[in-house]
């Protein structure tokens, strides 16, 4: 459920709240807009029930001959069970408060760039309906800012257990988010990747790591061929200003996403090719840039899928995973095609052969009707021609 809410608060970022119940205006001051969206991936991570995830957008005053203030806007979202809800915070709740490193309070008004805030919401609640009432749950967020308090006076942690209540609700006494930058919206430079040893502006990136002997690599290792060939900055006044980028959770990210295990102590079995996307964030202006890093491990083989010479009977076209046809190209009858050992059945239970290029899946699919053709029971005896 989306809802967009005017909240007059000193930090009314992250004052949101949970899916069925509507959030309320806070009594405070600085006009602030939140955007309530509660669409988050489900939580996959292990160590807790609920995944928390706030969304703080912070904006910097501007100075000079036409002062604008800053402010602070965002959204606290969390899922649980694959269901997604939105924080939600009481009537009578105190307001949430800005603070910098030294633990100084700041207006939203006074928001400068460059500098780390702290935001500390109180009396965050979230209702995940009356069936799930009297459950114990555990509360993270894979957000390693985020932190959270289950009663006044408790040090933040990175996880607390909470005990929902007759409704199915759970109450936190705060979620605190460290490491706010406000964004200087004068600064307008892009962030771009370099090469490390040219200096040359690049969009994409490769490196080649061989394995150990027994076809492993670490993800450190990963990291530093990356870090040590790569690097993310932003051009202003002639001169470049590094931004920093976090490469050991893209190297992990692109490792999960081809559900490859990685031990304790970071070791993985080595594809022999994988996609490492990088993502910079200036931290002054909120631009960002991705390189896809292309990384190969030589020494392990790359696998060949099992396949076989077919030959068209009669003229086919292709189709995508889904039988739906792909562009006007045809493979013509009597030519052969290279194809995978067995037919596929597609969305429309029909069976076809998989492509095969260079040993590779293409994902190109030819009906098998062209190419076994269709069997038959002769009713009587037939004679075999040739063709003219």
């Amino acid at each position: 459920m989306k809802k967009n809410l005017r909240i007059v608060s000193a930090a009314a970022a992250a004052l949101l709240a949970v899916a069925p119940v509507a959030a309320t205006a806070m009594p405070v001051n600085a006009a602030t807009t939140i955007n309530a969206d509660s669409a988050i991936n489900a939580n996959t991570n292990a160590k807790y029930d609920v995944d928390v995830t706030p969304s703080i957008s912070a904006i910097a005053k501007v100075t000079g001959s036409a002062t604008i203030p800053g402010s602070l806007t965002g959204s606290i979202s969390a899922s649980y069970n694959g269901k997604s809800y939105t924080a939600n915070l009481p009537k009578d709740s105190g307001n949430a408060t800005i603070t910098d490193s030294n633990n100084n309070t700041v207006k939203p008004a006074e928001l400068e760039a460059d500098k780390a805030y702290t935001v500390t919401v109180p009396d965050v609640s979230f209702n995940f309906g009356s069936e799930n009432a009297g459950k114990e749950i555990t509360i993270g967020s894979a957000n390693p800012n985020v932190t959270f308090t289950e009663k006044k006076g408790d040090q933040p942690a990175s996880t607390v257990k909470v005990t929902l209540d007759q409704d199915g609700v759970a109450k936190l006494s705060s979620v605190q988010i460290k490491n706010v930058y406000a964004i200087d919206t004068t600064y307008n430079s892009n962030v771009n990747f370099y090469d490390v040893t040219t200096g040359a502006t690049v969009t994409t990136g490769a490196v080649s790591i061989d394995a150990d002997n027994q076809g492993q690599l670490n993800i450190t290792s990963v990291v530093a061929a990356i870090n040590s060939k790569y690097f993310a900055a932003q051009y202003d006044k002639k001169q470049l200003t590094n931004v920093t980028f976090d490469t050991e959770t893209a190297v992990k990210d692109a490792l999960k996403a081809q559900k490859i295990e990685v031990s304790s102590v970071g070791y993985f079995k080595a594809p022999h090719t994988f996609t490492v996307n990088v993502k910079a964030t200036s931290k002054k202006n909120g631009k960002s840039a991705t390189l896809p890093v292309t990384v190969t491990v030589p020494n392990v083989a790359d696998p060949v899928v099992p396949s076989q010479s077919k030959t068209i009977m009669h003229n086919a076209y292709f189709y995508d995973k889904d039988a739906k046809r792909v562009g006007t190209d045809k493979v013509t009858r009597y030519n052969t095609v290279t194809v995978a050992m067995n037919t596929t059945k597609l969305a429309n239970g029909i069976s076809y052969y998989e492509v095969i290029e260079n040993g590779k899946a293409t994902g190109k699919y030819i009906n098998a009707d062209n190419i076994d053709g269709t069997k038959r029971t002769l009713k009587h005896n037939a004679y075999v021609y040739k063709t003219s």
